[in-house]
């Protein structure tokens, strides 16, 4: 199956599983993440998938269209930039969560107002500005 993030990003995707994944990891695979699996968690906006690369557990989260999420035990600087690849964005930001988490957004329209939600809250620890 051909795929892109049109497919599962900048469209709403089926809500299959087994679809999902296909879709993502075929993505990841392109990107030459091979050794990278996500197993869909949740079928509907947000979407919600899971994986283990290099040891390293990893959770995407995404509302099709508008925000993407890569949240991360350690930098994880390859699956980032694939990322980035993938959705044709940059990063637009970058911040610790309450659980000691590196967490990374991509937002369709800048992330300008996600920036101003996470400022000056303590529950966002360390946030970095990405791109404007």
């Amino acid at each position: 199956m051909a795929s892109s993030a049109r497919t599962w990003f900048y469209e709403t995707p089926e809500n299959s599983p087994y679809l999902l994944q296909e879709r993502v990891n075929s993505n990841l695979w392109m990107a030459r993440l091979w050794d990278l699996y996500f197993v869909a968690e949740r079928t509907e906006p947000p979407f919600r998938m899971s994986a283990v690369w290099h040891g390293r557990p990893l959770i995407i989260e995404w509302e099709p269209g508008k925000w993407f999420r890569l949240i991360a035990e350690e930098d994880v600087p390859e699956v980032l930039s694939a990322f980035s690849n993938i959705l044709q964005l940059h990063a637009a930001l970058t911040y610790t969560d309450s659980e000691g988490r590196i967490v990374t957004e991509w937002h369709r329209d800048g992330g300008e107002a996600r920036w101003r939600e996470i400022q000056g809250n303590p529950i966002y620890q360390n946030p970095v500005r990405l791109s404007a």
